[in-house]
């Protein structure tokens, strides 16, 4: 197990399950659940308990990927659902050496998580106040795998991306003009809350020599567990269509 360091986070977290994402100092830490020094805990273990001035306890414990994101990042356009995040790194085979090109960047959710797993991310934000809150959000995850350009994805010079995903409207006008940075059996992601948008973007995909192509929608239920085991009342529904494909490169016409 880690040891605690000055300068290093840490998430603190209560027995209710409430927590807290700080930054190890030489400093009190205060909460409802009483107050203990920081100063005590650094140079000691990582999954530790340590208890408060109200007797109450608090279990120190080194922050993972999710944590980070969770507490990190600064909400600014709504983002891409974790459901929906696992179908892009799922049907798309993002892994460790996979190269990614992606618009809008919004609230920089999913590109955390596309950092987090890919060899890069180039990412670009035509809104600018959206640009600001990626930044910001890229910045406090310490992502150094991205780069986020300022204005239109159709501006991108680099070629032989493994994986293209777009969140924007009108994907289907963007389509044509990034189909040459994706390298032959290369796959793209068109992610879209409107039907519409993605029965646009599945005609100009089939006109370009895009095959394998995928139309799909993710729901998902929770289950009440206390009482009785039977679904919640509350499940989260569409939140998205995605169409996958995969780039065969140009078709040629056969002789006659």
């Amino acid at each position: 197990m880690a040891k605690i360091k000055e300068g290093d986070q840490a998430i603190i977290m209560h027995d209710s399950g409430n927590s807290y994402l700080i930054d190890i100092e030489l400093r009190t830490f205060h909460s409802q659940y009483g107050a203990f020094s920081l100063k005590d805990i650094i140079g000691k273990d990582y999954g530790k308990r340590y208890k408060t001035t109200s007797g109450d306890e608090f279990l120190v414990l080194e922050p993972d990927f999710r944590d980070l994101l969770a507490k990190s990042l600064k909400r600014g356009p709504q983002i891409i659902h974790p459901k929906d995040v696992g179908m892009i790194i799922s049907f798309c085979g993002i892994g460790k050496e996979t190269k990614v090109l992606e618009a809008g960047c919004g609230s920089a959710f999913l590109t955390s998580y596309l950092s987090n797993i890919a060899k890069s991310v180039v990412s670009w934000e035509k809104n600018e106040k959206h640009y600001r809150i990626c930044t910001g959000n890229i910045k406090n995850m310490n992502m150094k795998n991205v780069e986020v350009k300022p204005g239109d994805i159709k501006d991108e010079k680099g070629k032989d991306f493994d994986v293209i995903v777009l969140d924007m409207p009108k994907p289907e006008e963007t389509i044509p003009h990034i189909t040459k940075n994706l390298k032959i059996g290369g796959r793209i992601t068109v992610y879209s809350p409107c039907i519409e948008q993605s029965t646009s973007a599945i005609e100009t995909l089939e006109k370009l020599g895009f095959a394998n192509i995928m139309f799909r929608e993710c729901i998902i239920r929770d289950w009440e567990h206390d009482k009785c085991i039977r679904p919640k009342t509350d499940m989260l529904g569409h939140t998205g269509f995605l169409v996958f494909a995969r780039y065969l490169g140009k078709r040629t016409s056969k002789k006659m």
